[in-house]
């Protein structure tokens, strides 16, 4: 129970980075850039976010970081596709599927980044 807890709030914290994601992007878009550099700037900011909530997740656990941040990676790029397929209709191609595979690789490092970084404690 206790995982399955953790798991929520990391897609809680997923959720919060695509939020931001979407609201920067759609700010930049009414500056007049072009709409292919605000893409490869979403792009690159995701990947950014798996990589940040992979190395938080591999932190707290006594899993292998290269295991959680596969995990992680996998259940967030499902969700992913299930919501471009059911709410965006949009179909799956050979730029989706390098998409998807840049952010299971950013996870994936994250993941054993986080594994391999000690975040100084708080003396209490």
């Amino acid at each position: 129970m206790n995982k399955l807890l953790n798991y929520l709030k990391y897609f809680g914290l997923f959720f919060i980075f695509i939020i931001a994601i979407a609201t920067i992007t759609a700010l930049i878009n009414l500056t007049g850039v072009k709409s292919s550099i605000i893409s490869k700037l979403s792009v690159i900011l995701t990947a950014i976010s798996f990589f940040i909530i992979a190395i938080l997740a591999s932190n707290k656990t006594k899993e292998r970081g290269i295991v959680l941040g596969l995990k992680l990676g996998l259940s967030f790029i499902i969700l992913l596709i299930l919501i471009n397929l059911i709410v965006f209709k949009s179909p799956f191609n050979i730029d989706r599927l390098i998409y998807y595979i840049i952010l299971l690789a950013s996870s994936i490092l994250g993941g054993s980044f986080g594994k391999n970084i000690k975040f100084k404690q708080r003396k209490k």
